[in-house]
Formats: C-alpha cells, sequence, structure tokens
C-alpha cells in the first residue's frame, strides 16, 4: 500500500479533508526512512536533564530570594511563547520564515479541530521541533544567564538557565500530548484534556490567527483576552454546519 493509499479520505468526503488527507500523505512520505521517533523524543528531554544537572552541579544553597529567579523565568517564557507563536508562527516574517512554513502551511494543515491525533509514531516528526531547535533556543538564553550570573549571582544564572531549558522542553512534551489518541494513557489525563481542549480550538482553521496562542499553560492568552470564548466557538462551528454541501452531509 502506497502513502498517499494509506492516507486517502472517502471518495465523498469534503473538501478540506482531501486536502488534508493530501498533504498528510505528502509530508509522511517527505519523513526519511532513518527517522527515529524515540531518538527524536530522547534528544528533546535529554535537553532538560542535561540542564538540570549541571545547574545542580554547578549551585550552592541557593535563597529564596535567587529562588524567586524560577516563577520570574517561567512568566517571562509563558509571554514569549505566546508572542512568537502568534507573530512568527502564524505569520511569515524573514529571516525565520521557515518557522511558519513548518507551523502553518504543514502542521495545521495535518492535525485540525476534528482530526488532532497522530495515526503514527513516526508523525512526532511533524509535531516536535528538531531536538537541535530545541537546543538552540537554550543556547540563545545562555548569555542572558551568563550576565546574570556574571552580575548579580552565579545561582541565579543557572536558575535562568535550567527553568529556560525546563520550559522549552515543557512546551514540547505538552504539544506531543494533545497530539497523541485521546483514549491513550497520556491522552486521558485530566489535564491534558482541558489543555488539548484549548489547542485543539487553536486548530480550527477560522480560529487559529486570533484565539488560543498558549500552548503550555494559557496564563497570557488570558492576559491578552485571547480565548476563544464558548459563543465564538458555537458560532464558529455552526457556521461550518452551514457551509456543508448535501454531499458533505
Amino acid at each position: 500500500m502506497t502513502t498517499a493509499t494509506r492516507f486517502a479520505p472517502p471518495k465523498d468526503a469534503p473538501a478540506i479533508l482531501r486536502a488534508r488527507s493530501e498533504a498528510r500523505a505528502r509530508l509522511h512520505a517527505a519523513i526519511p526512512a532513518g527517522y527515529s521517533p524515540w531518538l527524536h523524543l530522547a534528544g528533546t528531554t535529554s535537553v532538560a536533564i542535561v540542564a538540570l544537572a549541571l545547574g545542580l552541579a554547578k549551585m550552592h544553597a541557593p535563597t529564596w530570594v535567587e529562588l524567586l529567579t524560577v516563577p520570574v523565568v517561567l512568566l517571562f517564557a509563558n509571554a514569549f511563547e505566546w508572542r512568537a507563536h502568534k507573530n512568527l508562527l502564524h505569520h511569515r516574517q524573514k529571516p525565520l520564515h521557515h518557522l511558519y512554513d513548518r507551523h502553518t502551511p504543514e502542521h495545521h494543515m495535518v492535525f485540525g479541530y476534528d482530526d488532532m491525533a497522530i495515526r503514527d509514531p513516526r508523525e512526532l516528526k511533524l509535531v516536535l521541533m528538531p531536538a537541535i531547535g530545541v537546543a538552540g533556543i537554550v543556547a540563545m538564553a545562555a548569555p542572558i544567564a551568563f550576565a546574570l550570573g556574571h552580575f548579580w549571582s552565579p545561582n541565579r544564572g543557572w536558575l535562568f538557565l535550567v527553568t529556560s531549558a525546563i520550559y522549552v522542553v515543557a512546551y514540547e512534551l505538552s504539544h506531543m500530548s494533545y497530539h497523541l489518541a485521546e483514549d491513550s494513557f497520556i491522552g486521558r489525563l485530566s489535564l491534558v484534556r482541558v489543555l488539548r481542549e484549548h489547542h485543539r480550538r487553536h486548530h480550527h482553521p477560522k480560529l487559529m490567527q486570533k484565539w488560543n496562542f498558549n500552548v503550555t499553560i494559557p496564563l497570557f492568552d488570558w492576559v491578552h483576552r485571547s480565548v476563544v470564548s464558548k459563543e465564538v466557538l458555537e458560532e464558529t462551528l455552526e457556521h461550518d454546519r452551514r457551509e456543508k454541501t448535501p454531499r458533505d452531509e
């Protein structure tokens, strides 16, 4: 069975489902034969593990004031996540246009509001960032961590770096959990169900440019009032139903 045949929808499927299936088949076929989703996942999580191990080895009796670095970094990271998702992943801007290309025309095309789950472990490549990308984001935080460690205290520098690394990996693992099967062990967890619904609404093509940009915790969606309301969602879904042709029904 060819990849195109494997993902082919029924002949009478709506146009959007046919387009999604074609995109999934094309992107699935482009995944390198040697790709391992388990190595990909291990590479991603190892970034946080290595950073945590280094931090624990280098920090010495941090004070409670120094430990306040952790919630401050988490708050900043959540704000950065919201802004980067809204501005970079949903608007094509050079020189980071490849982020948009991988996210909106590919990830959002394959995974829709009513079709969020990966169908094969190899599709983690369509969900997770490359592990080198995760490490790169943490490396971008290193100069700030160095400055904090040099001009303030070493513990603050290491706390900044470790918290940044853990947050980036938490973002990736959270995102992955929303795209696992709903009846899987992880998919059935109460917190995952709640946050998956928040992210699922973002995957509706009529909502993704304006609503639900946080992937981890929707704190800055709340701050920016970008949590899609139940009324807006119902109106959007009702509009979808009215747009259906008799053939689609």
